[in-house]
């Protein structure tokens, strides 16, 4: 009866991972190669064994790559990192798993002894493409409103940070503009709650069309939205806001066979050399629109 040796057995068990697994020498050269099964997540990597990686992977990916297999080696221990790669630029093996730009983790671990005569890694390649999908989709839904599918508060505020520094760096024209809906309370009161959400809605339906890529939109709060305009000058946001007022003027609002009137309140603010954080900014648009409101509602004020 024959017996599998110790060597044997570990280099079949490797043959039966999913996840290709290499020994890398530190000039580049893929001394062995095994697993990578799962045709769902790889191509078959197994013929790149004996083979440079600068002969089959482009030039600059080459470069970044054999630069994290020298750390390993320098720091003597387990180096991880992740990177996206367009699969199909790999020359020379079976282009039999996904396709297209994949992202992977990268798991590099230094050999103590020579192997082959050469200093080398052994790297374990995970497929990490669909935890990558899923944690975008999560960022998404982190900075997204949940009734009106625009921004919310906390996107606005990181993305207004950025936006300031632009301006501090190269003074790019910004200016925010706060919008509330005139006797929102009054709605609800009337028609009952589930019509405020189908007003909310449809006015941000009427708002996406003011929608370019220098201006973002999001729900500040309630029936409060804003605005933040970049590249544009001060008498064109203004024009800009009273078209937008106008719009929701315009709109026929629905509900449950009732046309219900829905105007709005706006403020304005420019951002000047003596703004140094988003809360100044913000704060003098909201009181622009406080006096939106106390001039009667439906109306822009700049401040």
């Amino acid at each position: 009866m024959n017996s599998y040796a110790p060597h044997d057995l570990y280099e079949n068990l490797l043959k039966s991972i999913a996840d290709p697994f290499f020994v890398i020498a530190e000039d580049g050269t893929y001394l062995d190669a095994f697993g990578g099964s799962e045709r769902k997540l790889y191509d078959d990597a197994v013929s790149l064994k004996g083979r440079n990686i600068h002969d089959f992977m482009e030039a600059e990916f080459a470069q970044f790559f054999m630069e994290q297999v020298c750390r390993a080696l320098s720091l003597g221990s387990i180096h991880c990192f992740e990177y996206q790669l367009q699969t199909d630029s790999v020359e020379g093996i079976p282009k039999n798993g996904p396709g297209g730009k994949q992202w992977f983790e990268a798991r590099l671990y230094p050999l103590e002894n020579l192997y082959e005569g050469k200093r080398a890694v052994t790297a374990l390649i995970l497929n990490i493409s669909e935890r990558k999908s899923l944690q975008q989709r999560l960022r998404e839904l982190s900075y997204q409103d949940s009734l009106t599918k625009v921004f919310n508060r906390r996107y606005f505020f990181e993305r207004l940070s950025e936006q300031l520094e632009l301006y501090t760096q190269d003074r790019i024209s910004l200016a925010i503009m706060v919008l509330d809906i005139d006797q929102f309370k009054d709605i609800n009161d009337t028609y009952g709650h589930f019509s405020g959400d189908h007003i909310l809605k449809q006015v941000v339906q009427v708002l996406e069309q003011f929608i370019t890529p220098d201006i973002t939109l999001a729900r500040f709060g309630g029936d409060e939205f804003i605005f933040s305009v970049e590249r544009l000058p001060f008498d064109e946001v203004m024009r800009s806001a009273e078209c937008v007022r106008a719009a929701i003027e315009r709109e026929k609002f629905v509900f449950a066979e009732h046309t219900i009137p829905v105007t709005v309140s706006i403020g304005v603010s420019q951002v000047t050399q003596f703004d140094t954080d988003t809360a100044s900014i913000v704060s003098r648009a909201d009181k622009a629109l406080y006096l939106a409101k106390t001039q009667g509602r439906n109306r822009v004020v700049r401040m």
